[in-house]
């Protein structure tokens, strides 16, 4: 699959969006640092982390950078989707 076509969605969708799409294309495949906002929220022992989860509800988190995804999160994700199956 190209996953390229969900690079143009990121100019009008939020990152955490796009990112969902491509995970449910792609399977829900294990990303380094990028984790099920839900679960974050939930087994963290990160009060902060809870914070911003509890307040903008995403379905995806950073645990690396404590963060919501953002738009390059999603761009890195893809190129390693697209590197994957080649």
């Amino acid at each position: 699959m190209n996953y390229d076509k969900y690079l143009d969605a990121l100019n009008y969708e939020d990152a955490d969006t796009v990112l969902g799409s491509v995970m449910s294309a792609a399977g829900f495949p294990k990303v380094a640092n990028i984790e099920d906002a839900c679960d974050v929220a939930y087994l963290s022992g990160d009060e902060s982390d809870r914070k911003i989860i509890e307040q903008h509800q995403p379905m995806f988190y950073n645990t690396l950078e404590h963060r919501l995804v953002n738009k390059q999160d999603v761009i890195d994700i893809i190129n390693q989707l697209n590197a994957n199956k080649k």
